[in-house]
């Protein structure tokens, strides 16, 4: 099974990507490479709950097992497993979730199937606390692999949205969120890129298969600043009428 074959029907795009997401070859190895990454990224601890929209099959990997009763998944596809924990129906537009009530929010493949990402997104922002942390992973529309299918089997090639990562950086700014191009990952030599700093970096960086970005909910406390009255020029301290001299 290729990724070509996985996405072949509009209607299932996301169904079909976790079916090559899990088939062995290239599938499993990103998942295993994102599993990792995932793991070392969100730095969970016991008070803070998580929310992952979207279910992925590989929540085990990353969440340590005494920090799933804090893990809630969104299923906005159908494709959880009847085993998976802490699993919710729900659609990413609209999240049952309560406004500023998680602390780290899961956005695994999502938006590129989504019909509105946009909304996807203000929805996440709404559910997360303020410091909160957004962790997005996304199929580069820039790697060789995505654009040889697009321009060859451009007919059959089912993403509903090619947002390359600094596109998806522009929409979170807008959103008033300080993100951060935070990995790439590369099938071709197993390699996660962290942070490019470098020509090199930021070169293997654009041809990876995927990325991940990592957005903060900043907010800021607008302190009132007091009147100060300006004194007219012209006008000195002290009397304005001088005392006027007796005559003699």
């Amino acid at each position: 099974m290729n990724l070509k074959q996985t996405l072949a029907t509009p209607a299932r795009s996301r169904q079909q990507f976790l079916a090559w997401y899990h088939a062995q070859g290239p599938g499993q190895l990103l998942r295993t490479i994102e599993a990792s990454y995932l793991l070392t990224a969100t730095k969970l601890t016991y008070n803070q709950k998580i929310l992952q929209v979207g279910w992925m099959g590989t929540e085990k990997h990353y969440i340590d097992h005494d920090l799933r009763a804090n893990l809630a998944i969104v299923d906005i596809d159908g494709t959880a497993s009847p085993t998976a924990e802490s699993v919710m129906r729900g659609d990413a537009e609209a999240l049952p979730v309560a406004t500023e009530s998680i602390d780290v929010l899961v956005l695994p493949h999502v938006l590129e199937f989504e019909d509105n990402p946009h909304q996807v997104l203000s929805e996440a922002v709404r559910v997360l606390k303020p410091e909160g942390l957004m962790i997005v992973l996304g199929i580069n529309p820039w790697s060789p692999k995505s654009m040889a299918k697009y321009l060859i089997f451009r007919s059959d090639f089912t993403l509903k949205n090619r947002i390359g990562c600094y596109r998806l950086m522009d929409w979170l700014t807008l959103l008033k969120l300080e993100s951060e191009f935070s990995a790439g990952f590369g099938l071709s030599s197993s390699q996660t890129v962290f942070r490019p700093d470098s020509m090199l970096t930021r070169s293997l960086a654009h041809l990876a298969t995927s990325y991940a970005v990592k957005a903060t909910k900043r907010t800021y406390t607008l302190i009132p600043i007091r009147s100060v009255w300006v004194r007219p020029a012209g006008i000195l301290p002290g009397q304005v009428i001088d005392t006027p001299l007796m005559r003699k």
